[in-house]
């Protein structure tokens, strides 16, 4: 699990509206934080290596457009306040880094106004932009289309023609395959996309039982190139979570058995609340 220096990320074990942990925000604006988006008084002296000078304020009222909760500041000797977020019992702080070994006081702090900060009009323009960029880059959820087959092809052909499932697909039979599913007036696809790519899909079909309506994955896939970075459980969590919103009364799978070759399928979805159904056995004939 990566490591983060930034004031308070040991603790600030929550997510926002996209599924972003705070350290995953860090990651994104670490690559737009630059010298037009620092504070003009600090400019001659920010560089790449002090990536988080002068970021405080827009960076924190970025932050909690994504978590909610409220900005507060830590007074300064020169008379400013150095923004940084609370939300709920969580404090996090993602630009402390910029003042080295040197510790703040983050309790009793005064609350900011955004009325306050972006009545300067070069800090609402750096904050817009800081936005903006942070939105290309940000990974979103969105729902699958019929346009995308192609895509969807390739990443099921590559996903399930590797370990632990090694079967030989041809990207034209799965983009068929996915195709046939999501015509289905009964599926749900989501698709996760990464810098403009889409790089993984969860998709599947619900039926009416006796005792409500369930959804049965069919299908969780993630390019090779960028799976072990958790977006097949973000896929997940996403789908069960709008599924409970929508009423449903269970979900269901199929999935290697415990005797794969290494991918820790079963251990996959025990994570994330499946358990081993003990009332049913799949059955095959070969025709």
């Amino acid at each position: 699990m990566k490591k983060y220096n930034f004031y308070g990320n040991e603790t600030a074990d929550i997510k926002d509206r996209d599924g972003l942990t705070p350290g995953e925000c860090y990651d994104i604006l670490s690559d737009i934080w630059c010298r037009e988006t620092c504070a003009p008084r600090m400019r001659e002296r920010w560089t790449k290596e002090n990536k988080t000078l002068g970021q405080c304020s827009i960076t924190a009222f970025l932050i909690q457009d994504r978590f909610g909760g409220i900005v507060r500041g830590v007074p300064l000797d020169d008379g400013n306040y150095h923004c940084f977020n609370e939300v709920g019992k969580y404090i996090f702080d993602l630009t402390s880094e910029q003042f080295g070994n040197r510790k703040l006081c983050y309790e009793n702090c005064p609350v900011q106004s955004r009325d306050t900060h972006f009545a300067k009009e070069e800090k609402r323009e750096r904050y817009e932009y800081l936005c903006s960029m942070f939105e290309r880059r940000a990974p979103q959820f969105r729902p699958m289309e019929k346009e995308n087959i192609e895509c969807y092809g390739r990443i099921y052909a590559a996903a399930f023609s590797g370990e632990p499932w090694n079967d030989p697909w041809k990207e034209k039979d799965a983009a068929v395959h996915v195709m046939e599913l999501l015509e289905s007036k009964q599926s749900y696809g989501l698709e996760y996309v990464l810098s403009g790519k889409t790089v993984g899909f969860i998709l599947g079909t619900s039926m009416m039982f006796h005792y409500g309506r369930t959804f049965e994955i069919n299908d969780l896939a993630v390019d090779p190139e960028y799976q072990h970075r958790g977006i097949g459980g973000k896929l997940l969590e996403k789908c069960l979570s709008d599924l409970r919103e929508r009423g449903y009364a269970g979900v269901h799978l199929i999935t290697a058995s415990a005797g794969d070759t290494g991918g820790g399928l079963l251990e996959f979805y025990k994570k994330h609340g499946f358990s081993e159904e003990n009332r049913v056995t799949l059955m095959g004939l070969e025709l």
